[in-house]
C-alpha cells in the first residue's frame, strides 16, 4: 500500500465529516452568504480551529467565485491552502539526523502513545543504526515491561533504572552509555504528565537540565507526543509543555480513531513547530512520515 493509500484510509473518520458537510453546504451550487456560513462550520465541525477556518473563508471570499461552482474547486481551493499552512511543519527527523548523534527526549501527558510510538519509531531507524533507550518512567513497572518488549523486538538496547528511582537520575546513565559505547540514538521514554501539574512538569525539566549536564556530544530533541482524538485539546497542550521544555517537534497519534483531525492544521499555524510522523493505526508500520500534501489531500477526499 501507498503512502496516499495510507494516509487516505486513516484519516477517514475526519475526511467524511468534514467532506459531507461541505457538500451539504454547496448542495445548491451557488455561492452566497448562508453558503459560506454553512462552509464555516463544516470546517469548525472538523476541530480545524476557529484562526485557520477565518484564512480559509477569506481565501474563498477572494477568489471571487460568483455563479454556479463546481464542488472540486471549493475542495481543491481548500486542499493547496491547507498544504500551504502544513508545509511549513514538514521535517523528516530521521533523514535529518541520520549522520549525527542523537536524542529523542519523548514527553507528553498520560495516554498519548509514547511507548507504542517510541517502539514504531525504533523500527524507522536503519538497521544499521545502534539504539539506546531509556525507560524514565520509573514509577511504572509495566511501562518498562512494555519499552522492554519493544526494545527486544526492534533490535534496540534498553537502558533501565529501580523502582521508583529519579528519572533524572536514570537519564544521565543512559547518556554516560550511550556516550562512551558510542550509540547513534539515544531515545528516553518519559511518564506521563499532566500539562497543567506544576510538579510534573518540573521533574521533565529535571530531566532535561541533566542531559545537557551529561556533556553528551549529541544533538537534543524534545518531541511532544499528542493524542490525535483530544482535537483542538491538543492546541494547550503544545503551550503548556512548549513553555516549559521548548518542544522541537510533534508526533500525532491516534488519528484514524478520530473526526477531529483537523486540529492538526490549527497547530501547525499557531506554533510552526515541526511535525515529524502521525500515527494512523495500531500496527508497527502505521507510524507514517509527515506530509502536507498527503494529508491534506486525504483530509478532502482529493483524487489524484
Amino acid at each position: 500500500m501507498d503512502i496516499l493509500s495510507k494516509f487516505r484510509i486513516g484519516l477517514k473518520k475526519t475526511s467524511s465529516l468534514l467532506t459531507s458537510n461541505i457538500i451539504h453546504s454547496l448542495s445548491s451550487k451557488q455561492i452566497n452568504p448562508e453558503i459560506i456560513s454553512d462552509i464555516e462550520t463544516a470546517l469548525i465541525s472538523a476541530d480545524i480551529g476557529l484562526n485557520v477556518t477565518e484564512h480559509l473563508i477569506n481565501k474563498i471570499k477572494s477568489a471571487k467565485i460568483v455563479g454556479q461552482v463546481d464542488l472540486k474547486i471549493i475542495i481543491k481551493l481548500l486542499s493547496t491552502e491547507i498544504t500551504k499552512i502544513l508545509s511549513q511543519c514538514e521535517q523528516n527527523i530521521i533523514k535529518e539526523q541520520d549522520n549525527n548523534p542523537t536524542i529523542f527526549l519523548f514527553i507528553g501527558v498520560n495516554g498519548s502513545g509514547k511507548t507504542t510510538t517510541i517502539g514504531k519509531l525504533i523500527k524507522k531507524i536503519r538497521k544499521n543504526k545502534k539504539v539506546l533507550v531509556a525507560a524514565c518512567d520509573t514509577f511504572r513497572a509495566a511501562a518498562v515491561d512494555q519499552l522492554k518488549e519493544w526494545s527486544d523486538n526492534q533490535g534496540a538496547d534498553l537502558f533501565q533504572g529501580y523502582l521508583n528511582q529519579d528519572p533524572a537520575s536514570v537519564a544521565y546513565g543512559a547518556c554516560q552509555k550511550a556516550k562512551s559505547e558510542k550509540y547513534d540514538f539515544l531515545i528516553i521514554d518519559t511518564a506521563g504528565r499532566l500539562s497543567n501539574n506544576t510538579n510534573l512538569l518540573d521533574q521533565l525539566v529535571k530531566i532535561k537540565s541533566v542531559i545537557n549536564k551529561s556533556k553528551i556530544n549529541f544533538a537534543l530533541k524534545t518531541i511532544l507526543v499528542l493524542d490525535g482524538t483530544n482535537g483542538s485539546n491538543m492546541i494547550k497542550q503544545v503551550e503548556i509543555f512548549s513553555k516549559s521544555l521548548d518542544v522541537t517537534g510533534l508526533i500525532i497519534t491516534k488519528l484514524d480513531g478520530t473526526a477531529k483531525g483537523g486540529a492538526l492544521i490549527s497547530i501547525a499555524k499557531t506554533y510552526q513547530i515541526p511535525i515529524h510522523f502521525v500515527g494512523l493505526g495500531e500496527q508497527e508500520d502505521d507510524l507514517l512520515d509527515f506530509r502536507a500534501d498527503e494529508f491534506s489531500q486525504s483530509l478532502l477526499d482529493i483524487e489524484n
